[in-house]
């Protein structure tokens, strides 16, 4: 009795070296944006419907844990070091709180210019995310470097990196200038470009976001989303920001979930855990689910009789709602009209930054 006595509390309190991936919750992003009133703040709408924003439970599991998520098909069971990549849990949460503020500040800016404002950005380098297996960066960057410049280039805007390297075919040299995340001293990387999906064009090979971002808004624009981290809340933060301010619903009166990075240019990035996320989905009683297109087989595995549509930019979701029967069709220009009743607002300038 004793020997089970203790295997039971060792199978409960002892961790393995795997994280769980477990169905999450579906919020409502209406709820949480606040639009700062003052001089040049436009109005905002109520809607019958609804926007969800998707999340995924991750946990260490414990023997007992590890064994319950084998059970069950809504969960995956992922490695640490595949999870958390030489990263400590502090700074694998710090730079997922790091990637929700850049979310939230993209998709303010695509949702404000989306109804006619103009949104100027700068940034401090690119922080990179996610180093590709077998890509060029393999074995030569790691997740939390900053890449401040390419070829004695400052990396000062969020296209910059695009732009310096667009048109490079695979094999051309190029010169990094890296900053570690745990280290001051910057360091000059010289890699050779991989190959990607357009065979003409190289590729560093990792997946990234910008750094120390700063955003000239017409006003201020908050999102109440605590200690939530990641970026796949991007979409849906956008598209409930752009039902906040305008008249009429979205939706068409429907609650809809939805799930996908936001880029400054409105495409829609893939994100992590999708099955998991329509798993939560078709939990909540959602019929509706936006995903990435890079997502949408594995979220149908888990979406049940959830309907699952795939987009990869943000005129592709608004294309998606208004089929619903929303207004996504018609958006007005809210910038022009919020200029002709008010008086020009102070600009807003914001900033997040990824401690090193």
């Amino acid at each position: 009795m004793l020997l089970a006595l203790l295997f039971l509390i060792g199978a409960s309190q002892f961790t393995l070296p795997y994280y769980a991936y477990r169905p999450g919750s579906v919020r409502s992003t209406e709820a949480l944006i606040t639009i700062e009133e003052g001089p040049g703040a436009p109005k905002t709408y109520e809607s019958d419907g609804s926007i969800g924003y998707t999340t995924v439970s991750t946990r260490k599991v414990t023997l007992f844990s590890y064994l319950d998520a084998k059970l069950d098909p809504d969960v995956e069971l992922v490695p640490e070091e595949d999870l958390l990549q030489k990263r400590s849990p502090e700074e694998n949460r710090e730079i997922n709180l790091q990637l929700m503020d850049t979310s939230k500040e993209y998709a303010t800016k695509v949702a404000l210019e989306k109804l006619g404002w103009k949104v100027p950005i700068s940034s401090d380098g690119e922080r990179v995310v996610e180093v590709l297996e077998g890509s060029a960066a393999d074995g030569v960057l790691e997740p939390g470097d900053l890449i401040v410049a390419v070829d004695g280039e400052k990396i000062d805007d969020p296209e910059d990196l695009a732009r310096i390297l667009d048109g490079d075919p695979p094999g051309t040299k190029v010169d990094l200038t890296v900053q570690p995340f745990t280290k001051d001293t910057r360091k000059d990387i010289e890699l050779a470009l991989g190959k990607g999906e357009d065979p003409e064009q190289g590729i560093i090979g990792i997946q990234r976001a910008p750094d120390g971002l700063a955003f000239h808004f017409p006003f201020q624009v908050d999102f109440d989303t605590g200690e939530v981290g990641g970026p796949s809340a991007g979409l849906a933060f956008t598209l409930g920001l752009i039902d906040k301010l305008t008249p009429g619903d979205l939706t068409g009166g429907v609650p809809v979930a939805v799930t996908g990075t936001i880029n400054p240019d409105g495409s829609v990035g893939k994100i992590g855990g999708a099955g998991q996320k329509a798993a939560a989905v078709r939990r909540a009683g959602a019929k509706v689910f936006l995903v990435p297109g890079p997502d949408y087989a594995d979220a149908v595995k888990h979406a049940g009789d959830v309907q699952v549509i795939k987009v990869n930019t943000l005129d592709d979701a608004l294309a998606a709602l208004a089929k619903l029967g929303g207004n996504a069709g018609h958006l007005p220009n809210v910038a022009a009209t919020t200029s002709s009743t008010t008086s020009s607002a102070p600009t807003a300038t914001t900033s997040t930054t990824v401690a090193p």
